[in-house]
């Protein structure tokens, strides 16, 4: 699915394993309070099987949508949006660079992410977020998620969505 926003053409598509110098790049670019409240690792920390891992998911249990920016021939990734299923149910991880947020990346990431999951027959998809993070629960309630206390954590909240059938709007 590609759109412009602004003078960039914005492509949504699944990442692929020749996107590893992107994902670098963008996980290089993350601030730290995107990686903090993101839960994301620092990239000297990474692995070479992490990267691997992360850029070539496995197509029975995982997925990872990416938002890539081009503007006369530079491409940046500028977000990604991924779904890990953990017996029978979906957890689900977002990212978008800072000076791309609050311009539609998340929001076209998790409806594409959502109408994936709808393909795949899932029922329900959830993550767990900082309960600290205001913005991310605004956002994800707005997307129909229900916000609940973590069962584990007290600064975490669970957010939980049920999945349409296939063939209704996700």
């Amino acid at each position: 699915m590609t759109s412009k926003l602004g003078d960039w053409t914005l492509e949504l598509r699944p990442i692929r394993a020749d996107d590893e110098a992107l994902w670098l790049t963008l996980m290089k670019e993350m601030s730290w309070a995107t990686r903090y409240k993101r839960g994301a690792r620092r990239v000297e920390d990474l692995r070479p099987q992490d990267v691997r891992q992360a850029v070539a998911p496995d197509p029975v249990s995982e997925m990872a949508l990416v938002a890539l920016a081009t503007r006369a021939g530079e491409a940046r990734m500028v977000g990604v949006a991924r779904a890990v299923q953990r017996d029978g149910t979906w957890e689900f991880a977002l990212v978008v660079l800072d000076e791309w947020q609050r311009r539609g990346v998340g929001r076209r990431l998790m409806h594409a992410l959502l109408r994936a999951l709808q393909e795949r027959s899932a029922r329900c998809v959830e993550g767990d977020v900082l309960a600290s993070n205001r913005n991310m629960l605004d956002f994800v309630q707005r997307l129909g998620f229900r916000i609940a206390p973590h069962p584990e954590s007290r600064s975490l909240k669970r957010v939980t969505r049920d999945i349409a059938p296939p063939g209704s709007a996700p």
